[in-house]
């Protein structure tokens, strides 16, 4: 199997499960994850538009400036390195893919279920904790959870949360793959 189709299919499994998860926990614990919206148009625009704070601090992160300040300098060594690594012969179609689902699942899961059912901050450490690529990764991916999670709050629909996430990760990793150079 080739580098590609190993990182395809690993990626589709650790979301299919996340996904699996939040539909049994759900289930389990009573919470009804659909409708994912009552305001389509509306939602899809918060979300599109409130994907750009979090990409905005992607891209600050990957600039000669962040390299100074020692937790995003941490960060964009990271992402750099191994992240771009991982992602730089990743076709256009699998990156759409593990976009897509990698923000179905995740905000199913943790702002669906896990806000749902334990709060905010559990929601957020938890969603930090599980992209803990390093303990720098993992806190300015909590306070990303944060920032997700108070969307969902404020505005009561998974679908801000979904589409925050799937346009952010493809995004980040479009810009990483094409635009980031050594």
């Amino acid at each position: 199997m080739s580098l590609r189709l190993k990182l395809l299919c690993l990626a589709l499994l650790v979301e299919g499960l996340a996904f699996v998860l939040a539909l049994v926990l759900a289930r389990v614990w009573g919470i009804a994850l659909f409708p994912l919206t009552e305001h389509l148009l509306r939602d899809c625009l918060i979300g599109t538009v409130a994907a750009s704070i979090p990409f905005a601090l992607f891209v600050f992160s990957l600039s000669k400036k962040a390299k100074t300040i020692p937790l995003l300098g941490s960060v964009s060594k990271t992402v750099r390195g191994e992240i771009k690594a991982l992602f730089a012969s990743t076709p256009l179609i699998d990156i759409c893919l593990i976009s897509l689902w990698a923000g179905l699942a995740e905000e199913l899961l943790f702002r669906g279920v896990i806000q749902a059912k334990w709060g905010l901050l559990a929601a957020s450490i938890l969603f930090g904790l599980l992209h803990a690529v390093t303990p720098a990764y993992a806190v300015v991916a909590t306070v990303i959870g944060l920032y997700i999670g108070l969307l969902y709050h404020f505005f009561q629909s998974l679908l801000i949360p979904i589409q925050l996430h799937c346009i952010y990760d493809f995004g980040a990793l479009i810009y990483l793959k094409y635009f980031v150079r050594e």
